[in-house]
């Protein structure tokens, strides 16, 4: 195994709809678990640890939606983050994009078989989101640019109750309806972020209380501070 060596975050961030990628060297990190899939290519063995504390290296790394893990410093590598709950199409094309898997890859998997089926297109069940759930989606879309959303708002545009939606939501997803929450809106911080506002106003915009919430968020999803990998004028 190679020993890793102390690297700061130095690079490129890109972000699309619901996808982003990093492009560069990899800083410390604490132990963290977003609800992106998270796929690590690199030129050499990369290392990372699992939730149990151990260590395992390849060039390739696939990391299923809220396992917990930590990188570990490495001086370039390429980081692809997307939405993996259904349909999960953008991580099977992330996949597709990279081509076959080797066999000595590492994957860090969940114990939900729902957020493993990225992973395995034949998998992915044919059955869409419920219209209803859809309806509510598309609500909440609307509704984090203008500030908080209740549950029962949500509830409301699927025309279900907030028990009933709230098991809906679940069982459609695979997480709850806040922590879905929470990550849409460290996505639409970042996105600010890259159109040059500031943290505090990216924040705000993306309906977080303030930045030391965002700040909070974002560590405990991505075990980094926005300033380590939003360097000023990128």
């Amino acid at each position: 195994m190679t020993t890793p060596a102390d690297h700061a975050w130095d690079g490129q961030l890109e972000l699309g709809d619901r996808w982003a990628t990093w492009r560069g060297s990899v800083g410390d990190s604490v132990a963290h678990r977003h609800l992106a899939a998270q796929i690590a290519v690199a030129d050499t063995p990369i290392g990372v640890r699992d939730a149990a504390g151990r260590r395992h290296e390849a060039r390739v790394v696939l990391i299923d939606p809220l396992v917990q893990h930590r990188f570990e410093s490495h001086r370039g590598a390429r980081m692809i983050f997307v939405e993996a709950i259904a349909p999960g199409l953008d991580a099977r094309r992330a996949l597709a994009d990279l081509g076959p898997v080797p066999d000595d890859a590492v994957v860090l998997a969940s114990t939900d078989p729902r957020l493993r089926t990225w992973r395995s297109p034949a998998q992915i069940p044919s059955s869409d989101l419920p219209e209803a759930l859809k309806r509510s989606l598309a609500r909440v879309e609307r509704q984090l640019a203008e500030g908080p959303v209740p549950l029962v708002l949500a509830a409301k545009a699927a025309g279900l109750s907030p028990e009933r939606y709230r098991h809906v939501f679940v069982q459609s997803l695979g997480l709850p309806f806040r922590r879905y929450l929470l990550w849409r809106r460290v996505q639409r911080a970042f996105a600010a972020m890259t159109a040059g506002a500031g943290v505090t106003t990216a924040a705000h915009a993306a309906g977080f209380a303030d930045a030391a919430h965002f700040a909070r968020t974002l560590k405990a999803m991505f075990g980094v501070t926005a300033t380590q990998i939003m360097r000023p004028g990128a």
